[in-house]
């Protein structure tokens, strides 16, 4: 059977994800991202609206006296009031959509890494995820050690790309990047945009002992304590282009590793 039927490396717009489509996806990426990227150039742009119009207030404040100063300042206040739930909404937007496609590309490709490269033996590099059920190992929500199955998904996926040998085909900074996404994800998607005090600074903890970069994550204060936390356009910008990588790295480890392999075991 040919995993790649309808193309091959001769056709000039060939792409290093194509080469996924030997797995059989359940999802369209390239359309994900492009639609995530029209909502997140919106909603920055509705962001530097709100901005501007604030610093609109704020230049008009100057030229009143009296009660239309008073107006103007409380015009002012609410505004960057409504500013700050307003920049949280579209933080959850953008993890809201891509934490999730990140797990489900991860979750996809290895359980069809399984079914359509493993169904019947295991990868040649021994590892303990090779050592539990199949529908187990190829699970990445779940890291496996000696003493069982623990629900983890940054880790689990870690560990299954490490078992793969396709951990040092992806990004370097991986691990920190999944970590820190799905851990706000969890954190916005339970606890809305006010996390309970407690929530906030243990999320602050995590920050500094995760090693996460500073220019990640900002936070509105309260009495100088963190009150709402935000993905930043950087780490929003950093997560897109890791997705990429992903998607390129893998496809062309089906390629490279996965179909050869195949090709070798099945001769």
């Amino acid at each position: 059977m040919n995993p790649f039927e309808g193309f091959s490396d001769s056709e000039p717009d060939l792409e290093p994800r194509d080469y996924l489509l030997a797995l059989k996806p359940d999802f369209d990426a390239d359309s994900q991202l492009t639609a995530i990227r029209w909502l997140i150039h919106r909603n920055r742009k509705d962001d530097e609206d709100h901005a501007k119009e604030i610093a609109e207030i704020d230049a008009h404040i100057k030229h009143l006296k009296g009660l239309s100063a008073q107006h103007a300042v409380d015009d002012w206040v609410d505004a960057i009031h409504t500013s700050t739930y307003h920049s949280a909404a579209h933080s959850m937007s953008a993890v809201g959509m891509l934490a999730p496609l990140t797990e489900t590309i991860f979750y996809q490709c290895f359980c069809r890494i399984g079914k359509e490269f493993f169904a019947t033996c295991n990868p040649p590099k021994q590892h303990i995820r090779w050592n539990v059920t199949n529908s187990a190992k190829w699970d990445c929500h779940f890291v496996i050690t000696n003493k069982g199955r623990e629900k983890a998904l940054a880790r689990g996926i870690i560990q299954l790309a490490e078992a793969l040998d396709l951990l040092p085909r992806l990004p370097n900074d991986l691990s920190l990047t999944l970590s820190a996404l799905f851990e706000y994800r969890n954190n916005m998607f339970h606890n809305g945009f006010e996390w309970p005090v407690e929530e906030r600074h243990k999320f602050a903890k995590k920050i500094a002992v995760e090693n996460w970069p500073p220019d990640w994550f900002s936070a509105a204060t309260t009495d100088n304590e963190p009150w709402i936390y935000y993905m930043t356009d950087n780490f929003i910008d950093h997560c897109m282009n890791t997705i990429n990588q992903i998607l390129d790295a893998t496809g062309l480890f089906v390629k490279d590793v996965l179909v050869p392999l195949r090709d070798i075991n099945q001769t």
